[in-house]
């Protein structure tokens, strides 16, 4: 199943809830334990023709070096990733569906320390274009290895969850191992 830029758009908007053994989640604590690793299935009451995977993975070798990616289930579809302290590098071509706001980024590599978000665009492979955390809505645009990190940890879980439209509430109790 090929998404559009619209649909795209659709099913990242459509309000969804964490399910865990068939029960759709009011509320949800996740303890945050390093090297973290979410997985959860989620769907939506809105339209329960699709089904989602929300994955967390922070990197055993770097605290920092963590991706938050969401996908459409049934086709493996990635719809939006964030990563912190990873690399990547953009296609060089531009096609008709690639919005304005990516052109600037052909063939751009972003830099380990270049925290970017990756967006689904018709006509390439899954989460193949991402864009500057900087010039991104999405709320949280750095993670330092300092004082703070478990509390900006936290709170990147639920400004990424508020992104995707989570309905499910979310706690993270930080545990300092």
């Amino acid at each position: 199943m090929k998404i559009s830029n619209e649909q795209a758009e659709y099913l990242l908007k459509l309000p969804k809830k964490i399910v865990e053994k068939d029960v759709l989640l009011d509320n949800l604590t996740i303890n945050q334990v390093f090297p973290f690793n979410l997985r959860y299935e989620l769907v939506s009451e809105k339209d329960d023709e699709f089904t989602f995977l929300l994955e967390i993975q922070q990197s055993k070798k770097s605290t920092i070096r963590i991706s938050f990616h969401h996908q459409e289930n049934d086709s493996k579809t990635g719809l939006l990733r964030v990563d912190f302290n990873s690399g990547h590098k953009n296609p060089e071509e531009i096609n008709e569906f690639l919005p304005k706001k990516f052109h600037h980024y052909a063939g751009k590599y972003f830099d380990n320390n270049e925290h970017h978000i990756h967006y689904h665009i018709q006509g390439y492979k899954s989460l193949a274009w991402a864009i500057p955390l900087t010039v991104d809505e999405f709320e949280i645009k750095e993670i330092n290895d300092d004082a703070n990190f478990n509390s900006t940890f936290a709170n990147i879980i639920k400004s990424f969850a508020k992104t995707i439209n989570i309905e499910t509430n979310i706690q993270v109790n930080i545990l300092l191992l």
